[in-house]
């Protein structure tokens, strides 16, 4: 992976800077969720990328307390693998590695794929590239979660070989990561013109990239001690200055004013994109929080600071939130086709999953991929088979509100 001149400072002076004692204004203490043992009107701010390259660095600019921001046990999905057993899960790990793709990535298959080893000749992931390259993801949260179930193996036996192998994980997540800052759903490429090239919030997918290498960096469990060497969180620091400068760069821009992010992004021209035929480029209400979340978790620059700022303000419109609503989701043994699961519930607050780019609207699509403005209208197969809305703004706004940015 190739790093400027400028990336590597000032990605060193991060380092140093995380190095060091942990305050609890800006760390949460040890016992809490991120222990180991979680076009036009509408184009995003894509004219700025030469204003923010050192944006994420920091300098002297303000830290605020991380108790209570929503990013805290976003990876704590690799602790329902450990069990009390060391030898069972070293036997886990071993199969895992064996499932591991040359390039050091996974495929989403999830804990039930590592209760046996791979037998060389069944297929390593669901998605191929090039000439039949097998592709790594991280996807339902795949890849981050191995990484961090082999880096707590490799703590309680000592075994450097999962070590390596979480190193090779590591190596695939820098790898994949444009130039641009951002990472897309796989890598490498799928072939043809696909929304899994684009770069992707969704789902987390990539908030949970950099949380991860913002643990590493600050060598919390189980990503401390020797498990990575100086460059390497040299190196994770500068993909963490990049990834964030992606991040304000791609922020969708409505009638002037910065707002909040689609799920997925072009990786070139930082402009919204759709996915799959029922997914139409949008303004995000749930991907967005968790990307405004991990921007606060940085150093609040001029930059991250507005842009953080300008979010929050669009999560608190009124025009934005649905007041005494809820997003109550079918139950999965009913097939009553006329339930419609967005509701009034009183003190609940309610965002859509998608907002026009233009407007403040949400709204809803089917597999024939045409918008709609009532979620009765799409089949009954998308609109209990997907989450169109929920309470997503509800903890970055009390949390937002804890620091002093009302």
């Amino acid at each position: 992976m190739k790093l400027s001149a400028l990336s590597l400072t000032l990605s060193a002076l991060l380092l140093a800077a995380c190095s060091g004692s942990d305050s609890p204004e800006t760390i949460p203490p040890a016992n809490e969720s991120n222990s180991s043992s979680s076009s036009s009107s509408s184009s995003s701010s894509s004219s700025s990328s030469s204003s923010s390259s050192s944006s994420s660095s920091g300098g002297d600019a303000e830290m605020l307390s991380q108790n209570g921001n929503p990013i805290y046990g976003e990876l704590d999905n690799y602790k329902s693998w450990i069990s009390s057993d060391l030898e069972a899960d070293k036997t886990l790990a071993d199969n895992m590695i064996t499932w591991q793709m040359d390039h050091g990535g996974f495929y989403k298959y999830g804990k039930d794929k590592y209760t046996s080893p791979w037998d060389g000749t069944s297929e390593r992931s669901g998605w191929t590239g090039e000439d039949g390259v097998e592709l790594g993801t991280i996807d339902n949260d795949a890849t981050v979660t191995e990484l961090l179930f082999l880096a707590d193996v490799y703590q309680r036996s000592s075994d450097t070989k999962y070590r390596e192998a979480a190193h090779n994980a590591l190596e695939f997540l820098l790898t994949m990561q444009y130039e641009s800052g951002g990472w897309p759903q796989v890598y490498p490429e799928r072939t043809g013109t696909t929304y899994s090239n684009y770069v992707t919030f969704n789902d987390g997918a990539m908030a949970r990239v950099l949380i991860l290498l913002d643990r590493a960096v600050r060598q919390e469990a189980p990503l401390d001690g020797d498990l990575f060497s100086d460059e390497q969180r040299t190196q994770m620091a500068a993909a963490i200055d990049k990834g964030v400068d992606f991040i304000l760069n791609a922020q969708i821009v409505q009638a002037d004013a910065k707002t909040v992010w689609c799920a997925q992004h072009d990786p070139e021209t930082y402009e919204p994109r759709p996915a799959r035929s029922y997914e139409l480029a949008s303004k995000s209400g749930k991907e967005s929080m968790l990307v405004t979340a991990f921007l606060m978790s940085r150093p609040q620059t001029d930059e991250v600071e507005a842009a953080v700022r300008a979010a929050l303000t669009w999560y608190r419109s009124p025009v934005v939130q649905e007041a005494d609503t809820a997003y109550i989701k079918r139950s999965s043994s009913s097939d009553d086709d006329s339930y419609n699961p967005i509701q009034e519930k009183e003190g609940s607050t309610m965002w859509y999953r998608f907002y026009d780019l233009q407007q403040d609207v949400g709204f809803f699509s089917g597999r024939d991929g045409i918008k709609q403005y009532d979620i009765m209208a799409i089949e009954a197969e998308r609109r209990y088979g997907y989450e169109w809305g929920g309470n997503y703004g509800s903890k970055l706004i009390d949390y937002a509100d804890s620091v002093g940015y009302h």
